[in-house]
């Protein structure tokens, strides 16, 4: 039985010492390491760190992109008992100095010499004082601030050193993994906050074997196949860094790639499983459809019915297993009647699933042509994009979770794949859906989402307050995620409580099923829904520069007379009249909206939403961040009925 995750990577190198953990770029080569490297490169560093004074309850500033380094450096970190608290390197000074004093850092850990100089100024000399070493992962001759260069150490001198003091001590790693506790402080993550400082998440190594024993099964992985993954999340974020746990546990091979190579990746490396976000999966939707949309026109419909057989299969074989959403408790009439109709959908709808299957090999190949299963989490899968990439035999399993839970809580899974749902809780943890009152809800009712089980965090580091907010005696987790469930007990995720929307009417929306629905256009990236207040809703889009642009070229239009300097604004009569039937056209009463949910008006802005800034490191919208930035044109929007229109 898995006791703490130090020992991951030397039990799958005990077992597999040849197999690949890692692959990636090396200027224009790929180089792998093996099990037994990946160990040995740990034991090195672990004894390099050891020998700088790194200790047990040392918390260590880690900001570091994603690379072989960063693994090691996690796990050797753990080996000495010292708390990571990891981000990535493109993080902002500002955000790095308030992280590294708020986590009581003694030791800082950065990528290159040149984040080094960005911190200069961030840094306070309290800060520089506090700072017993700085380690930094790539060598540098020059840049060094005269100041700091008595506390610099680089990698390539850390494993040398350290394969040298493992000659005199070569069962470090044996001895320090004695005295690992699974309630041991593993990592501080700090979250994406949208406004204020971000909250320091506590959690242990008992949080994250919980998530690694869970999902293991549920991603269908097991050391006896050799398999291959590719990664593009930040490894810092608590979603990926599980994942890659996972990986572990299981011996699977870890291909480093990147948001700019990801597509090319798919194709050369072929991956048996994924895991992402919605975001990269409603990208390579837009790609899909756009593609299909210029066939002829007998294949492009054929091609769309397939999809629909398959659909309508795929759906009774669900609910024939037991993956289907009733919102409402029916009767054993009712239930037998829904059994006997899928039953005879899914015969009916066989032969075509066969087809379809030979169909649709070429969509299938655009993501490898061998992936088994991916799984979406960090954000809420819409369900269009779940029933057409599942009909393309593309097999997406949905899953939810939160930094505060390392993260993991529920999830569907590959035998019982309901579309449109987020399955069901993980082994050993318990899902309560809660009305306000505190009492479990009925059957297809809307309340909150509260978690308890072995991963759940300890706490909000230094922030009682907080802590006390959403943990409460009974080591219940309140998550703020709003969910109905199913009558055979699925939960589906529709929301986030603080986003909830109450329009002067006193209705309460929900904005994500709306914004969801509204990006199955080609024309919208990205939807922020407005109306706190307001008699009718709103929003703004970030209009698909590709598709803009094509709009531009059909109404004759220079991109000068599209795109407004400065405010970034789409205000043109043609193209603003364009898209507002778009939307009006899927947020509508026979897409299943109510009318207080309709979109009355769009901001139409240019795409230029980047990381960071307008989208978090899992491509979600910073809401606040996005009303803070066009409250002027918002302002116009809801106030001003004789809007300016520019033809």
């Amino acid at each position: 039985m898995l006791s703490n995750i130090l020992e991951l990577p030397f039990l799958a190198a005990g077992q597999y010492p040849e197999r690949i953990s890692h692959q990636f770029r090396s200027g224009k080569k790929i180089e792998s390491r093996t099990f037994s490297d990946f160990a040995l490169s740990i034991r090195e560093l672990t004894a390099g760190f050891q020998e700088l004074g790194i200790s047990r309850g040392n918390h260590v500033g880690f900001f570091v992109n994603n690379r072989y380094e960063w693994s090691v450096t996690d796990y050797a970190l753990q080996a000495l008992g010292a708390v990571s608290v990891p981000r990535g390197s493109d993080t902002t000074p500002r955000e790095v100095q308030f992280i590294f004093h708020h986590s009581d850092s003694v030791i800082l850990i950065l990528e290159t010499v040149s984040q080094l100089v960005d911190l200069s100024d961030a840094f306070t000399d309290d800060d520089w004082k506090r700072c017993r070493k700085i380690l930094i992962v790539e060598k540098s001759a020059g840049g060094i601030p005269d100041n700091l260069s008595g506390k610099i150490s680089f990698y390539d001198n850390l494993f040398s050193r350290g394969r040298e003091l493992l000659t005199l001590t070569p069962d470090l790693i044996e001895q320090l993994l004695s005295k690992v506790n699974p309630e041991d402080l593993l990592t501080i993550v700090y979250t994406s906050g949208t406004t204020g400082n971000p909250k320091g998440v506590m959690l242990n190594h008992r949080n994250f074997v919980q998530n690694v024993v869970a999902n293991t099964p549920r991603l269908g992985v097991t050391p006896s196949n050799e398999e291959i993954t590719i990664v593009m999340l930040p490894s810092w974020h608590v979603y990926e860094r599980a994942f890659e746990f996972v990986c572990h546990y299981a011996a699977l091979t870890i291909f480093y790639s990147s948001a700019g190579r990801f597509a090319v990746d798919l194709l050369e490396v072929k991956p048996h499983l994924i895991i992402s976000v919605p975001r990269v999966w409603e990208s390579i939707y837009q790609k899909t459809i756009r593609a299909i949309s210029v066939m002829p026109v007998v294949k492009r419909n054929l091609i769309f019915m397939f999809i629909k057989i398959n659909q309508l299969y795929l759906e009774s074989s669900h609910y024939l297993k037991g993956g289907y959403i009733s919102l409402t408790d029916r009767s054993a009439f009712r239930r037998f009647f829904s059994w006997v109709n899928h039953s005879l959908t899914r015969w009916f709808m066989f032969p075509g699933h066969v087809l379809a299957g030979k169909l649709f090999k070429p969509f299938q190949a655009k993501v490898g042509g061998r992936l088994r299963i991916a799984t979406s989490g960090a954000g809420s899968l819409p369900k269009y994009l779940d029933e057409v990439f599942n009909s393309l035999g593309i097999t997406i399993v949905n899953a939810y979770g939160m930094t505060e839970c390392a993260p993991g809580i529920l999830s569907r899974t590959f035998e019982c794949n309901t579309f449109g749902t987020t399955g069901i809780p993980f082994d050993n943890t318990e899902v309560q859906v809660r009305r306000d009152d505190g009492q479990e809800t009925a059957t297809g009712e809307k309340g909150v989402v509260f978690a308890r089980g072995p991963q759940v965090m300890s706490g909000y580091y230094k922030n009682p307050d907080a802590t006390n907010a959403v943990l409460d005696d009974d080591g219940w987790l309140n998550t703020g995620d709003l969910a109905v469930r199913s009558e055979n007990g699925e939960i589906i995720i529709v929301g986030r409580l603080k986003d909830t929307i109450v329009l002067m009417s006193g209705e309460n929306v929900e904005p994500e099923p709306i914004e969801d629905k509204m990006k199955e256009s080609l024309y919208i990236d990205h939807a922020v829904v407005l109306g706190q207040d307001q008699k009718q809703l709103s929003a703004i889009v970030a209009v698909n520069e590709e598709e803009l642009m094509r709009l531009a070229v059909e109404l004759k239009l220079s991109p000068s007379e599209v795109v407004i300097e400065g405010s970034g604004s789409i205000e043109h009569e043609g193209i603003y009249q364009h898209l507002l039937k778009e939307v009006k056209s899927l947020i509508s009463k026979e897409q299943g909206f109510k009318r207080f949910e309709f979109i009355t008006k769009i901001l139409p802005v240019k795409n230029d939403f980047s990381i960071g800034r307008e989208l978090t490191q899992t491509l979600k919208v910073k809401r606040q961040y996005i009303q803070e930035k066009y409250k002027g044109l918002i302002s116009r929007l809801h106030y001003d009925a004789n809007r300016k229109k520019k033809k």
